[in-house]
């Protein structure tokens, strides 16, 4: 995780301004998860950079890897959901219609959650689609008509899982970074935030009530250069504007 307090105070550093002069806590808290999606969206990018390295036989070996060093970054935000289809809206074309979890960024799997089959209650894999034409060829087919054993999901801006007898699925998706406690560094559900307390007139950094963000370490430059971008665009502050522009 990369703390809240170093990134504010190397914004502050960069506006070479008064501790209290640059930015308020106030500003520097709504930017803050903005910038940490725009980096978590250029990881995502780096991994079709990174596959492309590896296509072209001009990926490392072992712990020198463009392709596993992105990936294990991104692994930390693989999460686990146990969906129920919702109540009363079973489709008319026989689908159960699912919803997304809170966080969800991006779909890896969909599997069965206690499914019976033959008597005995299994997980099935859920073959992913997203063109809803295809589904149709898929239905209309007397071979490839989704079962119980062999279903499908169409993602769209919810998932329908084919046949309407599956009422339970287990989601393996991406989510979207949030926060971490300073403390101890578990996941937060509030989005990274610096705040303070009022100690002899002066501003002293609350580490109980604040925010660490939810990126990996060496992503702090990039973080930072996008901040700084943002700040300076909101304080028209020409030095920190062409300083995100160059790191850029």
């Amino acid at each position: 995780m990369i703390s809240v307090k170093r990134i504010y105070e190397v914004l502050k550093d960069l506006a070479n301004k008064e501790q209290r002069g640059f930015v308020s806590p106030t500003e520097f808290n709504t930017m803050a998860p903005i910038a940490q999606m725009a980096v978590y969206n250029k990881m995502w990018d780096e991994v079709l950079l990174a596959e492309n390295i590896a296509r072209r036989n001009l990926d490392g070996q072992r712990g020198m890897s463009k392709v596993d060093d992105v990936r294990n970054e991104l692994a930390m935000y693989i999460s686990l959901a146990e969906r129920t289809a919702s109540t009363g809206t079973t489709l008319a074309r026989g689908a159960s219609l699912f919803s997304y979890p809170s966080d969800y960024y991006r779909l890896d799997s969909i599997e069965t959650a206690g499914v019976e089959v033959g008597g005995e209650t299994t997980s099935k894999a859920i073959d992913i689609l997203y063109d809803p034409f295809k589904l149709n060829y898929i239905r209309r087919s007397p071979l490839s008509k989704p079962t119980v054993d062999r279903p499908v999901a169409l993602v769209t801006t919810s998932i329908e899982i084919y046949p309407s007898l599956i009422k339970r699925a287990r989601l393996r998706y991406w989510r979207i970074p949030q926060g971490r406690l300073p403390s101890d560094g578990t996941t937060s559900v509030s989005q990274p935030q610096y705040n303070f307390t009022v100690v002899g007139g002066d501003e002293v950094f609350d580490s109980a009530t604040s925010i660490n963000f939810d990126l990996p370490q060496d992503r702090e430059a990039e973080l930072v250069v996008e901040m700084a971008g943002m700040i300076g665009t909101a304080l028209r502050d020409a030095a920190l504007i062409n300083y995100g522009r160059q790191q850029k």
